[in-house]
């Protein structure tokens, strides 16, 4: 709730849409934070509960979207919060295809991270005096360019490592971190992976191919509907 009103003041069903809201948003965050508790290995002991983690999410995501406007007002909601949101269901898509090796929830992780980026989620950070604010966003870059790279996106990587950079450096400069170092060694292995794919080998024949170990784009498969 706004500090600026009283909780008699605000509408019951409001109350209950801020409720409801807290619940989802704090049973995502403990199911999420829980995933780090799985053994990276074995199917039975991770799948029901990623299935139960990608529940909750979903639901959180759409009752944002139905109730964005009392949100808004009555709980005070910050982009940067939608976009933390989208960021963790692009990270458990990430790791589901992590586990299982199915392409196509790549493209899943993929579409999450590019609507952060389009719908400028985490724009207002920079305005905020909160350096762990900033980090978030600087996280959810490189995760992008993760993706970006196994998806072979490659002159999306290029404008997203650029702006990785402009970021790292304002962030670094206006708060004085220990980070700098870490942060240009994120930078330091992306560009040694740009230039070390694609390979040029000899083939059986002797002649020169080019070999990527990256997927093409257009060969990921479509999502299966009702997987997820």
């Amino acid at each position: 709730m706004t500090g600026a009103e009283a909780e008699e003041d605000i509408p019951l069903g409001d109350r209950k849409t801020v409720t409801d809201f807290c619940y989802l948003l704090d049973k995502s965050k403990q199911l999420f934070n829980g995933l780090r508790d799985l053994p990276q290995y074995g199917h039975k002991q991770w799948q029901s509960y990623f299935g139960r983690t990608f529940d909750v999410y979903t639901k959180l995501w759409k009752f944002q979207q139905q109730h964005r406007q009392v949100l808004d007002t009555r709980y005070g909601l910050k982009r940067w919060q939608i976009g933390e949101v989208a960021s963790k269901i692009g990270q458990l898509y990430y790791h589901y295809y992590l586990r299982t090796s199915e392409t196509s929830y790549l493209n899943e992780a993929f579409s999450f991270y590019s609507a952060i980026r389009q719908r400028s989620y985490y724009y207002q950070v920079n305005k905020e005096d909160r350096p762990e604010l900033v980090v978030k966003k600087l996280r959810y870059y490189a995760r992008y360019i993760v993706v970006c790279l196994l998806l072979n996106k490659m002159d999306l990587v290029k404008v997203l490592v650029k702006e990785l950079s402009e970021e790292i450096e304002e962030y670094t400069q206006r708060f004085n971190t220990e980070d700098q170092l870490e942060w240009n060694l994120v930078l330091q292995e992306v560009a040694a992976f740009i230039v070390a794919d694609p390979v040029v080998v000899l083939n059986d024949n002797n002649s020169v191919v080019i070999t990527s170990n990256r997927m093409l784009e257009g060969s990921v498969p479509p999502l299966e509907q009702g997987m997820v």
